[in-house]
């Protein structure tokens, strides 16, 4: 066999075990995060003001103001989803949030903690907008997700994957970083106290596995058996012992 049909062969091969691997959609995105949304609907007060971190197109802030909250949304200006905003969202420059003390019931983020290099520095500035009696919620990316991204990594693209965010230092010591243990104990480190846990419920991967070919019924089945892709974390301002 010469060298010209090794690689052909090689190519059918990949082919046959990459056709799963759809283009990633911004529908397949849109659908996925206002799911998430949905699993913390019964979670938020009744009204009020909510701030999101990271708010990309804005799809999540627009479902929030449909629901009658007062919301408003920030984001890095060089955000890669900017020009699909479908509502307002105010670019920051990712370490001063602009808006005065205690002014928001709730602080929202969805897939937005793992990009913030300064973390736990960061949760100071979440608290000092938030007011004392309010809630910061936080969809984050579970270990699980890591996982499975990593393996659809290696079929689609024949490499080693590198880390998705900013906290840890490759692809595999990661999936220890998204951990449910890791995330509570950043948070409780950071004076916040964990109300509720539970995962978003949904299946899905960093490169769109069959994208919007496999709908949110059959992604929230396989969570039940391949875990959740995200964390979901309500806090509170942790009390003084005092």
């Amino acid at each position: 066999m010469t060298g010209e049909s090794v690689i052909s062969l090689l190519r059918k091969i990949r082919a046959a075990g990459t056709w799963y691997l759809a283009s990633a959609t911004l529908r397949h995105l849109e659908l996925i995060r206002l799911h998430e949304l949905g699993t913390v609907a019964g979670l938020l007060p009744g009204c009020g003001r909510v701030l999101e971190i990271g708010a990309g197109t804005g799809w999540q802030a627009q479902a929030l103001a449909a629901k009658g909250y007062e919301v408003s949304a920030i984001d890095l200006p060089d955000c890669n989803l900017s020009a699909h905003r479908v509502w307002p969202v105010a670019d920051y420059d990712g370490v001063q949030i602009p808006f005065a003390d205690h002014t928001f019931d709730v602080v929202y983020s969805s897939n937005v903690l793992e990009h913030v290099p300064h973390v736990v520095a960061f949760q100071s500035e979440l608290h000092r907008v938030l007011k004392p009696s309010g809630l910061a919620i936080h969809v984050v990316p579970s270990g699980s997700w890591r996982f499975w991204t990593n393996l659809t990594h290696l079929v689609k693209c024949w490499s080693p994957p590198r880390a998705h965010g900013e906290h840890a230092g490759n692809a595999m010591t990661e999936m220890l970083y998204f951990s449910r243990r890791y995330w509570q104990r950043l948070f409780e480190a950071s004076g916040w106290e964990v109300v509720s846990y539970h995962t978003n419920e949904l299946f899905y991967t960093g490169h769109a596995a069959m994208d919007l070919r496999l709908s949110m019924k059959t992604r929230r089945a396989l969570s039940r058996v391949l875990g959740g892709s995200c964390h979901v974390f309500v806090l509170r301002p942790a009390r003084s012992s005092d």
